[in-house]
C-alpha cells in the first residue's frame, strides 16, 4: 500500500513538474531543459499564415503605464509577453504591436550574445506630435526593433536619422520587454524591445529582404540590447 501511495505521489509530482516546465518556457531553466529534451517551441513562420491579432501600443501609452509599475509588476508583464512570443501567442494577455513615429539612432547586426543571434536590430527614438500645428518632437521612449533574418547585413539599408513609421503592417513589431531607465537631470525613459513578425521588409536605402523566425533564443541575453 505504501509503495502504491509513493508511486502515485511520484507520478503526480512528475506530471506537475512537466506541466510547469512546458507552460513556462520563458523561465531560462525550463527553456534549457526543453532544449535538452529536444522539445523547444517552434516559432511560427508567418510567411503564409495570418499574423497574430494583437492590439497596438504607442510610445506615450507604454511609458505612462511602465512608469507606474513596480519592479514586480513590470517583471510579470515582461514574462507574460515573452511567454506569448515563445508559444506563438497561445496566450497574449499583454502582447501588442508597437506603433508610432521613430527616428533611427543606430543599427547593428546581431551576435551570439544577443537574444536572437541571426539578423539585426535598430535603435529608435520615439517622436510625438502634440497637435497638427506643432512639429514632431523627441519623446523619452527608446525602441529596439529586432529583425530575425539570414540577411544580417540588411541593417545597412537603414541610416541614422531616418524616420520610420511603425504600424501593424508592414513591421508587426510585437513587444517582448520594457523597462525604465532613470537619468539624472532628465526624464526617465522607457526602453522597449520588440521583434518583427513580418515576412518581408523593404529598408529605406536598400532592396527588400526576407525574415525568418529563429530556431531558438537566448533567454539569458541582456535586454536592452544597447
Amino acid at each position: 500500500m505504501l509503495a502504491l501511495i509513493l508511486s502515485l505521489c511520484f507520478t503526480f509530482l512528475s506530471w506537475t513538474l512537466c506541466y510547469t516546465i512546458f507552460n513556462e518556457p520563458e523561465v531560462p531553466r525550463h527553456y534549457e531543459i526543453m532544449k535538452k529534451l529536444d522539445r523547444l517551441p517552434i516559432h511560427t513562420n508567418y510567411a503564409s499564415k495570418a499574423k497574430p491579432k494583437l492590439p497596438t501600443s504607442e510610445a506615450t501609452t507604454l511609458r505612462n503605464q511602465f512608469l507606474t509599475f513596480s519592479p514586480d509588476e513590470a517583471a510579470t508583464i515582461n514574462n507574460s509577453m515573452m511567454r506569448s512570443y515563445l508559444t506563438n501567442f497561445n496566450e497574449k494577455t499583454f502582447s501588442s504591436y508597437l506603433k508610432g513615429s521613430f527616428k533611427v539612432l543606430d543599427a547593428r547586426a546581431l551576435t551570439n550574445e544577443d537574444f536572437i543571434t541571426e539578423g539585426f536590430a535598430l535603435k529608435l527614438e520615439a517622436y510625438t506630435q502634440l497637435d497638427e500645428y506643432t512639429d514632431p518632437a523627441p519623446y523619452p521612449v527608446i525602441a529596439e526593433l529586432i529583425f530575425p533574418t539570414p540577411y544580417s547585413e540588411s541593417y545597412k539599408g537603414f541610416h541614422k536619422g531616418d524616420m520610420i513609421k511603425l504600424n501593424i503592417t508592414p513591421h508587426f513589431a510585437t513587444i517582448l520587454h520594457a523597462e525604465k531607465v532613470e537619468r539624472e537631470d532628465d526624464d526617465t525613459i522607457v526602453v522597449i524591445t520588440a521583434v518583427s513578425l513580418a515576412s518581408k521588409i523593404r529598408p529605406p536605402h536598400a532592396g527588400p529582404f526576407d525574415l525568418q523566425p529563429p530556431n531558438e533564443v537566448k533567454l539569458k541575453a541582456t535586454m536592452p540590447l544597447w
